[in-house]
């Protein structure tokens, strides 16, 4: 497989898995838009980890082949998977601080049981390492190689975006158990109720988080150079979620937002930024 073809299969996944950020992809210099794709698919990839293994020692196993992959070795049977391979040219490419991409892997260990987290700090660490390590290789990428102050930005955009993608996920067939276990003590919960959205002020909760993470994230990235602004298109369409989100608590049906609606909040949210 050639380079071309590996990124090509990157925009591919990044548009079928989240096309809002496809979307968002496309305010940035067509050079440097591949390096986006390759990032979003990578996070797909990380993110149907738990659905596509049969126990959690398959998991381990997978993710040591990705370590290992992304790190240098394994080079023919990187070559062979286009999102690595892709992903393994974005990091030469760009050349992040290298343990942005080693914990985006290692922290992914957590996926694969059904233990929740013992407080909301410990989640919110595990949202910083799986994905604001990821939105801020993309500041890089978007910046010519500096890291221009955007840790800040990234750590809250993650931390946001991250609890959309979760609540997100309650609607999926094998939810993940990602309510800090004090959280739900707290509000009588257990996980059983959390996952089947019974759970409804633990939830509430969360929301409210995300909510609050949100608003931290787009002041901090009004500091940031307007070219950097690509990395965190997330941030537009993330409030229309939550809001579906909050009205469909309990509803066996997954939340929706029109495909009209993100669209144009992606495009004011342009705009401003």
């Amino acid at each position: 497989m050639t380079l071309a073809a590996a990124y090509a299969h990157c925009e591919a996944v990044a548009r079928a898995w989240n096309r809002d950020r496809w979307l968002g992809a496309l305010f940035a210099p067509a050079a440097l838009r591949p390096h986006l794709h390759a990032l979003i698919a990578f996070e797909s990839e990380m993110a149907g980890l738990r659905a596509h293994v049969r126990d959690a020692r398959m998991g381990e196993i997978r993710l040591v082949w990705w370590r290992e992959a992304l790190a240098g070795g394994r080079e023919e049977e990187a070559r062979g998977n286009p999102v690595a391979a892709a992903m393994r040219d974005t990091l030469v490419t760009v050349r992040p601080p290298p343990h942005l991409i080693e914990n985006a892997v290692a922290a992914r260990q957590f996926d694969l049981y059904d233990d929740p987290f013992p407080g909301l700090t410990d989640l919110e660490a595990y949202l910083g390492e799986t994905r604001s390590g990821l939105l801020q290789i993309a500041a890089v990428a978007l910046s010519a190689g500096r890291e221009d102050g955007a840790a800040e930005a990234s750590g809250l955009a993650g931390v946001a975006l991250g609890l959309v993608e979760l609540l997100r996920g309650l609607w999926q067939p094998r939810p993940l158990v990602f309510a800090p276990a004090d959280l739900l003590e707290r509000h009588g919960a257990n996980a059983e109720d959390f996952c089947a959205q019974r759970a409804v002020p633990a939830l509430a909760d969360l929301i409210a988080l995300a909510r609050r993470r949100l608003g931290e994230a787009e002041a901090a990235r009004t500091k940031l150079p307007r070219a950097l602004a690509p990395a965190y298109t997330g941030l537009a369409t993330a409030p229309l979620w939550l809001d579906a989100i909050a009205r469909g608590l309990s509803d066996p049906h997954p939340p929706e937002v029109a495909a009209w609606r993100r669209q144009w909040a992606l495009w004011r949210w342009s705009r401003r930024a």
